[in-house]
């Protein structure tokens, strides 16, 4: 029986049924007929999986990213990424990855980050006669960084799924994410500057960075208040937040005036219709995770991966877990593969003597890098969209993209003190 529903779920997939509904159905199933749950049960394990107060973060960070995109913040960012480095070649790829680190700085979502610059970026990816799936491999490239630079959604996921402190991931998550960012933004010049040679003039240069300093001034403030917040103690992950919701507000209110009270009901909606497709995906794949603990799936996956790392050593168990994340991430959804495989690969990695954090940030790398995989990547979908690209033309094109995030992965795993320096 198990086998049919999961050939079931399969074949749905195969013909293109969301993920979500797939867990759903699987979930469904599987408590009916294998393990006898009353399926009363995912009424009752939906409401208590969205009652966590530390998820509250989730859609007060999305709708934070709303907030600075209505008021006009995140084209003031990238107007000072490009006055910043307007003698790079290949200078409007390196400002739209520039511009995704400080937006994913202070909203936390990859999804937000790919759409808004792709929003921004096209028409001027179109100005500088760069091919767009190019640019668009770039803007779902540095999108991924919204679950890197902290504070992050899929940070703060990741800490409840496991138990791990949500700030001491942050902490882990600066480097790492700054490091990936470096090598996504060194790679986007080589793949356009033929498009873009260096600009020598240096003309008004100085002017120029201080008058777009003076515009992306809000967001400064925004990236200040978390840092200092969340790492000074002041304030948790959930509160630091609701402070940043609520001076995005007030920003786009009082300060660039982007937007009216009555246009905040109309933002927050959008911001709901996102959370409206976290929440379900967070749900079954708790319940998920909770059918595989009956089943004892996650101990039979111990046994043989400590038996792997006994007979053969810890590298190469890790790297099989890494591999497996990976895998999963191809075709499911970043948090699922968070909810679903975190928990069975934490006691996994201290067994093997991998400090919780150092791991945490190797899987949410790895868990990450699902958002720009083909053929499923929520990113590159996104991109597609709203950039108005060619889907197949963009998931050839970003796997030249991917292949320097893994290698950054890899560093940040062989050398632990990228993650822990802060910690």
């Amino acid at each position: 029986m198990l086998f049919l529903i999961s050939f079931l779920c399969i074949a749905l997939f195969v013909l293109g049924t969301p993920m979500v509904l797939l867990l759903a159905v699987w979930v469904a199933a599987t408590s009916y007929w294998i393990i006898d749950y009353p399926l009363m049960n995912i009424g009752l394990s939906s409401i208590d999986s969205l009652k966590n107060y530390t998820f509250l973060a989730v859609p007060l960070f999305i709708a934070t990213g709303d907030l600075l995109t209505a008021g006009g913040v995140s084209q003031q960012l990238v107007k000072f990424s490009r006055a910043l480095i307007r003698s790079v070649p290949g200078r409007t790829a390196a400002t739209s990855v520039l511009a995704s680190g400080m937006f994913c700085a202070i909203s936390g979502s990859s999804a937000a980050a790919a759409a808004t610059m792709g929003k921004l970026m096209a028409p001027e990816f179109k100005r500088a006669n760069i091919p767009m799936r190019r640019g668009g491999a770039t803007v779902a490239a540095g999108g991924i960084l919204g679950g890197l630079i902290p504070p992050s959604t899929i940070i703060i996921i990741y800490s409840l799924t496991v138990n791990v402190s949500p700030v001491e991931l942050n902490l882990a998550a600066i480097l790492p994410g700054l490091l990936i960012l470096l090598f996504i933004f060194v790679v986007s010049i080589m793949r356009t500057r033929e498009y873009e040679p260096a600009s020598r003039s240096t003309e008004s240069y100085f002017k120029e960075v201080g008058a777009s300093v003076l515009g992306a001034t809000p967001a400064f403030i925004a990236i200040g208040l978390l840092f200092v917040g969340l790492y000074s103690g002041l304030f948790s992950p959930t509160e630091a937040a609701g402070v940043v919701t609520i001076y995005c507000a007030l920003i786009g209110l009082y300060w660039v005036r982007q937007f009216g009270i009555r246009d905040i009901p109309k933002i927050l909606m959008e911001s709901a219709s996102v959370t409206g497709i976290i929440g379900p995906i967070v749900v079954f794949s708790i319940q998920f995770q909770q059918i595989l603990s009956v089943m004892e799936i996650p101990d039979l996956i111990l046994v043989q991966l400590v038996e792997l790392s006994s007979a053969y050593g810890a590298t190469l168990t890790l790297a099989v877990m890494m591999g497996i994340v990976l895998l999963f991430g191809t075709f499911m959804e970043v948090i699922a593969v968070i909810l679903i495989l975190a928990p069975i690969f934490a006691p996994i990695a201290t067994e093997i003597g991998l400090n919780g954090v150092h791991w945490g940030m190797i899987f949410i790398i790895g868990a990450s890098i699902g958002f720009i995989s083909p053929p499923h990547g929520l990113n590159l979908f996104i991109t597609s969209m709203t950039m108005k690209i060619d889907y197949g033309e963009l998931m050839f094109e970003i796997v030249r993209m991917i292949i320097p995030i893994l290698i950054a992965w890899i560093i940040v795993a062989a050398f632990p003190y990228i993650s822990l320096v802060f910690v």
